[in-house]
């Protein structure tokens, strides 16, 4: 399952500065996580509302409701989240039935090592990326130290672009990718691409296709590094 079609490609971070809007014309909030079938679909956003309100729940001041959007549901992406359905058939992440058996969320998801397909360990989830044709990927960094040493010149700076069809599954602490990392390991057009030439290499892909795995060069402080809530 994809997102809608959209002019640019956009990350999580980019997401969730949008405000949602039902089809009736009214204020959802904004997106908070994605959520992911056992078999890493995606299937819908939840939705939450200010901080203050989001630590009141947390605190049990205040009934804890996160409205569900499925992704099928969302018309279009630009200054705002339009979606075609109206409020009032919003179902909520606590409700039954409206999460998928097994599914995971984008937040448990960072928290996880990935381990490619002859179970070598290799980095973590950063970011997650659309692409205009409405596909997902996932942007993979080294792993702690890994990414200090890159911060202080030592190592070069690389990054994973890992389309999600690329994982195989997701269980208990780990995600596991179903190719060797060394097969994964490509690049467009043979050329290691910095962020603004990989942003621009993206918003070529206006029509249906395959993402590719490929590798990219970013500065060690990313402004759209995604600092999504932890559930």
């Amino acid at each position: 399952m994809k997102l809608c079609k959209m002019d640019d490609c956009i990350t999580i971070s980019d997401l969730r500065k949008k405000v949602v809007i039902s089809s009736d014309g009214l204020k959802i909030g904004k997106i908070v996580d994605v959520v992911f079938t056992a078999d890493c679909k995606l299937h819908s956003f939840i939705i939450g509302g200010s901080r203050w309100e989001e630590i009141r729940e947390k605190l049990g001041l205040i009934e804890d409701i996160d409205p569900v959007i499925p992704v099928e549901s969302v018309k279009t992406v630009k200054e705002v989240i339009l979606l075609d359905i109206p409020k009032e058939k919003l179902l909520n992440y606590t409700d039954e039935g409206v999460i998928p058996e097994n599914a995971f969320t984008y937040s448990t998801m960072k928290r996880k090592n990935i381990f490619d397909g002859r179970e070598q360990r290799f980095g973590k989830i950063i970011n997650l990326v659309f692409a205009p044709t409405g596909e997902a990927a996932f942007i993979i960094g080294g792993s702690l130290f890994e990414e200090v040493m890159e911060s202080l010149g030592i190592k070069e700076n690389i990054d994973l672009f890992l389309p999600i069809t690329n994982v195989h599954e997701v269980i208990d602490k780990r995600i596991k990718l179903n190719k060797p990392i060394d097969e994964l390991k490509l690049s467009a057009n043979d050329k290691l691409m910095d962020e603004e030439a990989h942003r621009k290499y993206l918003n070529t892909l206006k029509s249906e296709v395959s993402l590719q795995t490929h590798v990219r060069k970013r500065k060690y402080i990313e402004g759209n590094r995604d600092m999504t809530r932890i559930f």
